[in-house]
């Protein structure tokens, strides 16, 4: 098995050989009632989403302690969070990253069977000194204000993302109509930036980590931000399936408890340097660039222990519903459940 697993769109990583490494004398008996969870990405890549660092081989071996005897793990990388969505309709995923359109989509459509349960945080957005989502445009650019962005084209990763209904609802805030008044395309975050360069879009979303590695190369301006949408809210958690988390419950609480020491030992700055060596292996970015951001006030705020709680979960499911995206109201406290987590979370 190689060092760590492949960035390819649908990239799995195969618990049979991880769990080999990380438990090599666990029985093939043992190992054979070892529940796999299935698990799609929500289209982004470490750090913006720290499960797909938290599981690359090193910290899988050296850091967490139930890989392998609780569960082992497949894990899809997606487009965005609708593919993952996609793929938990489909009963091709457990566990998924989702944002709350693709989280809400699923539930006034009955898409999974069985329902989902929302079972941790994983980057909040337009949190007080921490970096928020931003749609930038060329410093140059004529494109001062949100006005400004009428009868542009605007990139976004995913059509019913976490991005795109922060710019809707930015949109509407400014009496842009976003079906009438602007052109918004797909575009793969790693492309957006070039995009914006190439003059083949007007405006686009950067996340991190891009937001982080494209900024300071001074050619492009934020126009409005993740958090002029919402305040601070929960852009992407994780959840399960129920008919999963019934079965294997136990399975889903080693996973989060794993998850949740993952973090806490990519933010130990004891690990400092071979968390931002692992992290530079794996997206191929400059360890300048990540130690310069990742994990500090610059990056996206993670809670400590994985909690999220159903205020923040809240305005994005508001606003689909007053956007007409979706036609009830839906109660993310019907649906959140942080009692799995290893530490209690103050709701």
């Amino acid at each position: 098995m190689p060092s760590s697993f492949s960035m390819s769109r649908r990239a799995v990583m195969r618990g049979a050989a991880g769990a080999a490494l990380s438990a090599p004398f666990v029985s093939r008996t043992a190992f054979a009632a070892v529940p796999n969870i299935r698990y799609a990405t929500g289209g982004g890549i470490g750090p913006n989403e720290m499960e797909t660092i938290i599981f690359l081989d090193y910290v899988r071996q050296n850091v967490l302690k139930n890989y392998g005897k609780a569960y082992t793990l497949d894990m899809t990388f997606t487009r965005g969070t609708p593919e993952a969505a996609a793929l938990l309709a489909a009963g091709q995923a457990d566990l998924a990253t989702l944002s709350g359109p693709a989280f809400a989509t699923i539930i006034v459509k009955d898409a999974v069977p069985n329902g989902l349960t929302i079972i941790s945080d994983n980057y909040q957005d337009g949190h007080p000194g921490n970096a928020t989502n931003s749609f930038m445009v060329l410093k140059d650019s004529a494109i001062k204000t949100i006005a400004d962005l009428k009868g542009k084209k605007i990139g976004i990763n995913a059509f019913a993302s976490a991005v795109d209904l922060a710019l809707r609802v930015v949109l509407k805030k400014n009496n842009i109509d976003p079906r009438r008044d602007v052109e918004i395309v797909e575009i793969a975050f790693p492309n957006i930036a070039s995009a914006i360069r190439e003059k083949r879009i007007d405006c686009g979303v950067l996340v991190i980590p891009f937001l982080a590695m494209e900024s300071p190369k001074g050619d492009l301006r934020p126009v409005f931000t993740g958090g002029d949408a919402f305040g601070p809210s929960s852009v992407i958690f994780q959840v399960t399936t129920n008919a999963f988390l019934k079965e294997h419950p136990e399975a889903v609480k080693a996973f989060l408890a794993d998850y949740v020491d993952g973090i806490g030992w990519f933010y130990d700055p004891a690990n400092r340097e071979k968390a931002i060596q692992l992290v530079s292996d794996f997206t191929k970015s400059s360890k300048d660039v990540l130690n310069s951001y990742f994990a500090t006030g610059r990056d996206y705020y993670r809670d400590p222990n994985a909690c999220v709680t159903a205020q923040t979960i809240q305005k994005p499911l508001d606003a689909m519903f007053e956007e007409k995206l979706i036609d009830r109201r839906i109660d993310a406290s019907k649906y959140l459940n942080v009692s799995l987590l290893p530490k209690p979370c103050a709701l």
